[in-house]
């Protein structure tokens, strides 16, 4: 077989050596086959050139987890274009900053969309389209595009946007080379086949949703897309995953506690579960132990760890029985992906001792291109590896201060910054803190994450204004500006925010009096 430098080339050999076996999933009597789905992106890749898609440019997508939104990211990725999937319950005006940022040549929806979202779309790009319907479809050319043979494996494939720590997010830019190894890695690790069926319960805004798309259609498997309305229902969601005889999942952990809490997870639940992976955020052994024991050991659970930056996933670690002689705190990240190496460094950029807690600092064929419309932010976290002073090698500075055991094991200590995980997400606090500032009568403000229980948190905002404010107003306005998962959960209104004694909001004294609350 020929070397395979582009997505689109890869795909459409998997698609010919596994034309009739299924695709994606939507039901016991509905999927569709490989060779379907290639032929429908291979028409779409077509009528995108004619609305004028080339080759770099930035493709915007609103759609479901259906055939057409699969096959418009293989359209994009067989011309050479790059995609980006967008929450379209996003305020108005967070989703103009990312498309003020990714400057797409073209938003394509496949509904229509609330006027102020359709208002900003428009405003931001040169066309707002929907895709054409079956019946004209069926008379664009099936082949694939000439442009699948010019991509190469440095061309962006996608763009995924996270919280950013100036209040505007920021566009994490992957490469068809960094997915190629995430495919590679994926296979080896899970033993990926065409017998496997992958869950697909993560948004496609969502990082996690990498895993599912590129681990399942580009190793042959089939992917189950599960909407929206499923994965909100705990009931329907669980007996829905058994039905497809899913083999495979991934999500974050909150998603497998709230199953756990709502007593969805009987013994015998899932009995097609071979390989069951978490990871976006921490997994107290606490909880973890409740999962692990239901489904050890006919189900392999492994705890997964990877920025966006580093192409969804960069180490895998597999839990046994040992990891529970001790209930406190989280497992272990476990050990780096094929074709990764790091260094833990410490704020002098010197190398971490073993057993010392140091940044990790990511290298590899996995690490993004970088932010999108971007330099500065680039710069500081993309950077020449100080310890290579004969060539030229890129490393990313991910933020997580971890140590390394004997073994070579990687453990999760905290953060350098104000950067946090919540419900999945990464949200940097400053975004939040600014979207507080532009409230009216707002001076001052602060933001930080409370952990309620072990397996639980919530965001706290203080406020000071001279003014009688209300905080119920507050959050309502920053329903303006904020996704609802970075809603505060609670918000102190004060005459004046404590100070240190450089001027600076005393955040010690605030996180003191969050004690309290």
């Amino acid at each position: 077989m020929p070397y395979t430098y582009n997505l689109g080339l890869a795909f459409a050999e998997i698609a010919d050596s596994h034309a009739q076996r299924p695709a994606l999933v939507f039901g016991t009597e509905r999927s569709i086959s490989y060779a379907d789905l290639d032929r429908r992106s291979n028409r779409i890749a077509h009528w995108l050139k004619v609305q004028g898609l080339r080759r770099r440019d930035i493709l915007a997508l609103f759609h479901a987890k259906s055939t057409e939104g699969f096959a418009l990211m293989l359209a994009a990725l067989k011309i050479g274009a790059a995609y980006v999937n967008l929450d379209d319950q996003n305020p108005p005006q967070r989703l103009g900053r990312i498309l003020t940022t990714c400057q797409p040549r073209m938003v394509i929806s496949d509904h229509p969309l609330p006027k102020d979202i359709e208002e900003c779309c428009q405003a931001n790009a040169t066309s707002l389209l929907m895709l054409p319907d079956p019946e004209a479809q069926a008379q664009l050319p099936d082949h694939p595009p000439v442009e699948m043979d010019q991509t190469t494996g440095s061309d962006p494939a996608y763009l995924m946007f996270t919280s950013g720590s100036t209040g505007t997010p920021k566009g994490v830019v992957i490469s068809h080379a960094s997915v190629l190894n995430l495919v590679e890695w994926a296979r080896a690790e899970f033993a990926i086949t065409g017998d496997d069926v992958l869950t697909g319960v993560n948004p496609m805004y969502f990082d996690n949703s990498v895993f599912d798309f590129y681990a399942s259609l580009f190793n042959g498997a089939a992917l189950a897309p599960l909407p929206r309305e499923i994965v909100a229902s705990a009931p329907a969601l669980v007996r829905r995953v058994a039905e497809l005889g899913c083999t495979v999942w991934f999500s974050v952990p909150s998603l497998l506690i709230y199953l756990m809490t709502m007593r969805q997870l009987p013994t015998g639940t899932w009995p097609a579960l071979r390989c069951l992976i978490f990871g976006g955020e921490g997994y107290p052994k606490t909880e973890l132990k409740r999962l692990f024991d239901l489904f050890h050991p006919r189900t392999r659970l492994v705890n997964v760890y990877g920025p966006t930056e580093c192409t969804c996933i960069c180490s895998a670690y597999t839990l046994g029985q040992t990891d529970f002689r001790d209930l406190q705190g989280l497992a272990p990240l476990g050990k780096l992906a094929a074709n990764f190496s790091c260094l833990l460094l410490t704020e002098k950029l010197a190398v971490a001792k073993s057993g010392e807690v140091g940044e990790l600092c990511l290298l590899g064929p996995q690490l993004a291109m970088g932010y999108y419309n971007d330099a500065e932010r680039t710069a500081r976290s993309f950077l020449d590896n100080p310890l290579s002073a004969h060539f030229h090698e890129r490393l990313y500075r991910t933020g997580d201060l971890v140590r390394q055991d004997d073994g070579g094991l990687l453990w999760f200590v905290g953060r350098r910054d104000n950067q946090i995980k919540h419900l999945g997400y990464r949200i940097e606090l400053e975004e939040i803190e600014a979207a507080l500032h532009a409230q009216p009568n707002v001076t001052q403000a602060a933001a930080f994450y409370q952990r309620v229980r072990e397996q639980h948190g919530r965001i706290v905002a203080f406020v000071s204004s001279p003014l009688p404010i209300d905080a119920g107003s507050i959050r309502d306005g920053l329903r303006n500006r904020l996704p609802a998962y970075m809603i505060p959960a609670q918000v102190e209104v004060m005459t004046d925010l404590p100070r240190n004694a450089n001027g600076k909001v005393d955040r010690q004294a605030l996180a003191l009096r969050l004690t309290r609350l």
